[in-house]
């Protein structure tokens, strides 16, 4: 129960945060699940300094620029994986 009440509080902030850049009432958290949750590859490279998440670059021009400023919204103050100093950066993969 509680990794579900931490997952749903995640996925609200990010839908939040997202939709600031977005600006669309209707279909942020829409666009938060199919973006972000579910339908972005991408890779987690470990090194003994950082974490670094290479997300892949959504199709629409709207959700990267979006998304783009999320990222540099996270990477301003990075997350740590509890117990772990190394800190996490995300980044969308340039084709």
């Amino acid at each position: 129960m509680v990794l579900r009440l931490l997952a749903y509080n995640g996925e609200h902030w990010l839908a939040g945060h997202l939709n600031a850049y977005l600006r669309d009432n209707d279909e942020y958290r829409a666009v938060t699940r199919e973006t972000i949750l579910r339908g972005l590859a991408g890779t987690i490279t470990y090194t003994e300094q950082k974490i670094t998440v290479d997300l892949q670059t959504p199709t629409s021009r709207r959700i990267t620029h979006a998304l783009t400023l999320l990222l540099e919204e996270i990477n301003n103050t990075p997350p740590r994986i509890p117990g772990d100093p190394r800190p996490i950066t995300y980044t969308l993969h340039t084709p």
